[in-house]
Formats: C-alpha cells, structure tokens, sequence
C-alpha cells in the first residue's frame, strides 16, 4: 500500500477517547441527571429535580478525583443546577453558598450557566473564584497540543483560575518541541501566559481498522493505537468503506526527520501492513493527515487429536476447549502448543500459517518437575547449576518439564505434586556430602517409587548433558520389516537365514544371500536395516538372483533393553504408562510386554507378572507370545521357589513358540532358552 497524504494539517486537535472509568459508570445515573434538568426546565418541579440532582452528586462525588472529564461536566453541572434550585426557596437559599464552593474545588474552570444562574448567584459565585483563585489567560501557537498543569493534564482553554502559589505550566505538541514556565499567582491577581512553539519535525496522523494495532517507526515501538474515531471522521472512514467507530481514534506519528521512513502497522491476527514515507511527507515540515489504514485478517485452521482421553488443548496460555478440536479458526502466528491430560502432557511449538490447516496428533509425555536442590549449603557452581536445572526444558522434547516455584522448599515442592498429581516424574538435586561439594546427585523418580540417580559435576563446562541425552533418548519399539531374518557372512553378502510365509510366497529363498534393496547393493545386517528404515514407500525390492523380488513393508516388534546406560529407566516406565492409556488391542499388548521389562529393570517381578499375565500378544514370530510366555517363567523363578510350578507352566509354553524371539525378529530364538530354564529346573 502506498502511502497518501490527504492534506496539511496547520492545527491537528485530537480527541481523548473516554477513560476507562467512564464506561463503567451506571448509563442510568446519566438518564438520571437528564431528567432532573428536564423535570425543572420544561416543568418546574423543583423537588423532584432537585432529588435527582442529589442522587448524581450522592453518587458521583466521594470518587470526584478520579473521574474522567465527561463525568466531572455533570458533576459541575449538577452542583450548578442545585444552587440555582436552592435559591428559589428560603429554606434552602443558604446552601447554595455551599454547592458553588464545592464545584470550585471540584471544577475551577466551570464557567456557570448565565442562562439558569441569576445576576446575583452569578456575582456571589465570581466572588467566591476572586477569594480563592487568580486568573491566567492563556493563548497556543499552534492550537491542539496538550497542556499540563503541575504535572496533571488540563484543557486548553483561554482562560483558567489557579489556586495562588507556584505553578508549572507545560505545552506539547507533536512535531514542536514543548514549552515549560513557572508562575506565581497572588490574591486577586491576573496575568496572561502564551504558549508560542517551534516546529521541529513532520507528523503523521493516522486511523487504523482494527484498534489496537502496534505502530512502529523504523523498527521502534512507539505504542498501540486506541479508542474510536468520531463523527469528525465520518468522510475519512468512507475511504476505507468503513465506519467512523471501526476506527481507532488519530494516532499521531511524531518527531518525523527529514528524509525516509518505514510504518510498520501490525495487530495479532491480521497481517502486518508497511508504509513507505517518502520526503514529499517531511520536507519541509508540516503535519499530516493519511487515509485510513485497513488492516487484512489472517487466519489458519487448528487440528489437534488424540487417542487418548480428557485433553484440554491451551495456546501461549489460553483454552481452546477439550480435545478433539478440529479446524479451529487460529490467527496466523507462532503458538506454544500446550494439552493438558488427566495424566502427562503434550507441548510443542507451532506455526499456524495463513489461510493453511494445521493438523497434529497430541501423545502425552511424562510430565517432570524440578522440586529444587536440597538444603542450603553454598558450593561453588550452585548458581550456575540451578539456572541450568530451571531451563532445563529448553532442551529436552521427550518430557513436559515443570521448573521449581521460587521460595518453594523441595520437601513442600514434593508434597504439593504428590497431592495434586501434577507431574509423573520427579527431579530432586543433592550435594553428595564430603569436604568440598564438587558433586551433586540428580535423583529422578516416580509416584510408585521407582528411581535413578546420576552424579553430575557442576563445573564441568556441560553438568547436564549427559541426563539431557537420556531424557532425550527413547528405544524403538518397533522397526520396519520384510518378513526375512538375515546373517552377516564374512565378506560375503548377508544370508537369508529365514523368511515367513508372505516373502515365501513372493519368491524370498531361505539359505541365499541378499545382494541388494531397492537396486542398491548391501554389505551387511546393519547396512540392510539403515536402508530399510529410510525407505519412505510402503514397499521395497530385494535381489537374491537375477529379478529383483518386490515385498511390503510391515513393523516388527521391538524390546526395550533391561538394562543399559543410554536410558533413563524411571522415564521409561512413566512413558510406556502413558502411551497404554491410548492404546488398543496388539499395540497395548506390546506396550504392557516393555512395561513388564521396565518393571523387571526396578526388579518389580510381582508386578511385571501382573502385566504379563494379562497380555495376550496375535504375534507367533519375532517378539510374540513365545517371548512373553518365557518373561512370566523368568517373573516366577525370581519370586522365589514357592513359584517353580508356575514357572515351569510357562516355560513349556515358551518352548513351542518356534520362531518366537527375544529383543526384537533377529534375536535369539526363545524356544531354546526355555528348553535350558526347564533342565536347570529338573521339570
């Protein structure tokens, strides 16, 4: 859009929109005070009128000082009509003395009404401004700017009466540097001030559809626009096919040098607009006004799902109802995308384009909460640790990470959390006692009490990586698939040890070697599987002979490890809960498979039994039922010997699963295992 200027402005007059405290008045306290003027003047009932008026005054006066300047007009007013009404009668003729002298505190500028108000009201009301105030006349050059008096703002008006003392006047205007004096006013004194500005810099005036929009000056914030245009601007909204309150009230764009510049207009959901202002605008220097600015909405659409249960979705902080939610009209913009879940949570930084949908699916994660560093003792890289423990979110995508609260002890943190079910994992740091703490345990645990603890040395130059890795690091549980089970030969091309019945069928021969996937050669196992898992069709080919053999592409079951050191296992074992809570039919039967290992891990074998019991895996080859019937043997024989029996039972079903398999299709093969558990047994 290219910028207009519609005119020069020689005085711009801006119109304050109404204080805040003025909507909130009662519109019935305004009808109030009309009536009661309409009860006197157009029926002369003086007691009705008068009670209205004391209701406005009762109402409006203990809260004078903060009132806007609408409201202090009817006040002023109100005390104006009283006087006259308490003149008329010789009953209340002496109060009137009393409602002149509170509009004067009130109000030292209201010039009474001349119309309603007797020569002798008025002469008594003169008299009462001479005892108590000096008169100012004041004249502006140029008219429109903002005048303070004693640093509150005041209205330009010709003539003004002043308390006597010391005063600081200052004028304003944009585009002019201000004007600042003092004056000292006596009894019954009259002096006149004036005002005469010089011109500095250009200004711009401009309305901006929506209001509130943000004004930036080459870069710099110089504030939002606000209010509502007037009936004044009536002529100019039109140009803009607009109505003069869908715009903002003149927003003036000051202290504008010589030479060019850049408006940038922006306002959440609507597109930013830029203005080129050229030298015609600032050279020479005048002020002016331009056409309306119209901002253009922008808007995407928000899909968020989930298979899991009561998630209440939240973007940078505000609801947006429970899952699911879909096609939700999102202004344009980067969100933190929270969903908040009975258990666990999910976040997630998004960008919802204009005029584009936006899709995603919420999975929890393991909420972790930081409860603090335990007792108060210094060492050196206290500091340091803490602020890298508070933004230890920042780096981890695995977990929904809850900094500690300030002042919050970990003992009431810990409390708080347990009471409140707000997290499902939790980070307690401890100074391992000695001489000189150089060490600090990082405990990390869950409600049921399963933990782990990893020592961290707060000078090193990064304490925390290795936790962030393992925070970070999840195991597959799962990995595509051919149906083939291959073997490295040395310096040969791997061997097809075996294949199921699907890659029999499309050709796949057992005992021969595979020379390529997807037309590119293999050298081994390892090599097979990379290229495999970047495969993105859901099918490949493999070669053993002349033709290449095309197959589908399906997931094999993975395990967990038991044990290693690239995991951390209380995370482990919060996630695999959480993934179950959405999960359905194989897929949860594997879930509780790797629960029952993480369990194992705690050496909880009571209850990974119960998980194992209650799992029934369709699976026959690779990790399957085999391979869960032989973890129940394992969970029997370490509770003890009163469970041979049962770990026998299990075992013999172990020992038919023959193509069953531990870790994962290429593993060891379950059935012999069994085999050996039962003649270790003597069963």
């Amino acid at each position: 859009m290219r910028l207009h200027p519609l005119r020069c402005l020689p005085a711009l007059i801006l119109v304050a929109a109404p204080a805040p405290e003025a909507a909130a008045q009662d519109p019935a306290l305004k009808d109030t005070f009309l009536q009661a003027k309409a009860l006197w003047s157009t029926q002369g009932n003086r007691e009705e009128a008068a009670g209205r008026f004391e209701k406005v005054i009762e109402a409006l006066a203990p809260k004078a000082a903060a009132l806007p300047p609408e409201w202090v007009q009817v006040l002023s007013e109100s005390y104006n009509w009283l006087a006259v009404l308490d003149d008329r009668s010789p009953q209340t003729r002496s109060r009137a003395r009393a409602r002149f002298e509170a509009l004067i505190a009130l109000n030292p500028d209201f010039e009474v009404d001349r119309g309603i108000t007797s020569s002798k009201l008025s002469a008594m009301y003169d008299t009462l401004k001479s005892e108590k105030l000096a008169s100012l006349r004041l004249s502006y050059a140029p008219e429109g700017g903002t005048l303070t008096v004693d640093g509150r703002p005041s209205a330009l008006l010709p003539r003004k009466f002043l308390p006597y003392g010391t005063h600081k006047l200052s004028y304003a205007k944009p585009g002019h540097a201000s004007f600042e004096t003092v004056v000292e006013l006596g009894p019954r004194e009259a002096k006149a001030l004036e005002f005469k500005l010089t011109r500095t810099s250009s200004t711009l005036t401009l309305f901006v559809n929506p209001s509130g929009a943000e004004v930036l000056l080459d870069g710099r914030a110089l504030g939002h626009t606000k209010g509502a245009a007037g009936p004044e601007s009536t002529a100019l909204a039109a140009k803009a096919n607009l109505r003069p309150e869908d715009l903002s009230e003149g927003f003036v764009v000051g202290d504008l040098k010589p030479g060019e510049h850049t408006l940038e207009i922006r306002a959440s959901c609507f597109r930013p607009k830029l203005l080129k202002v050229g030298r015609e605008l600032t050279e020479p220097m005048a002020d002016h006004l331009l056409e309306p600015v119209k901002l253009e909405a922008s808007k995407g659409l928000l899909t968020v799902q989930s298979p899991w249960e009561g998630g209440e979705l939240f973007l940078n902080g505000q609801s947006y109802g429970s899952l699911p939610v879909d096609k939700a009209p999102v202004c344009s913009g980067t969100y933190d995308l929270l969903v908040r879940f009975p258990s666990g949570g999910y976040s997630s930084r998004v960008e919802v384009l204009e005029g584009k949908p936006l899709s995603l699916e919420a999975r929890p994660r393991p909420r972790l909460a930081f409860v603090g560093l335990e007792g108060t003792q210094d060492f050196t890289g206290r500091a340091r640790l803490l602020s890298l423990l508070s933004s230890l979110g920042d780096k981890v995508h695995s977990v929904a990470y809850l900094p500690s609260r300030p002042g919050e002890s970990a003992k009431d943190a810990l409390a708080r959390l347990r009471a409140g079910r707000e997290a499902e994992l939790f980070l307690l740091a401890s100074p391992v006692p000695d001489k000189v703490i150089h060490q600090v345990a990082l405990q990390i645990s869950t409600f049921e009490g399963e933990e782990e603890r990893l020592v961290v040395k707060p000078l090193e130059a990064d304490p925390l990586g290795g936790l962030i890795q393992r925070l970070n690091a999840l195991p597959p549980l799962s990995e595509p698939s051919l149906g083939i089970s291959l073997v490295d030969l040395r310096g040969e091309a791997p061997l097809v040890l075996s294949a199921d019945p699907m890659a029999l069928k499309a050709g796949v021969i057992a005992g021969r070697s595979l020379t390529a996937l997807n037309g590119k050669p293999v050298t081994g196992v390892l090599a097979f599987r990379q290229a495999l898992a970047e495969t993105k069709a859901d099918k490949a080919s493999i070669t053993q002979g002349a033709a290449p053999l095309p197959l589908g592409i399906t997931r094999e079951a993975l395990e967990i490890p038991l044990t290693s050191s690239r995991y951390v296992y209380p995370f482990l074992l919060s996630h695999l809960r959480l993934q179950l809570l959405g999960a359905r039919g194989e897929e949860a039967a594997q879930l509780k498979l790797n629960l029952a290992l993480a369990l194992m891990h705690f050496r909880k074998f009571d209850k990974a039994l119960e998980l194992l019991r209650d799992t029934r895996l369709a699976a026959t080859r690779g990790v399957s039922q085999g391979t869960l019937d032989y973890y129940t043997g394992v969970c029997f024989l370490k509770l003890g010997g009163v469970y041979i029996s049962e770990a026998a039972q299990a075992f013999r079903a172990a020992l038919k699963a023959k193509d069953a398999t531990l870790f994962g299709p290429d593993g060891p093969l379950v059935a012999p295992l069994a085999k050996a558990a039962l003649d270790e047994l003597k069963l």
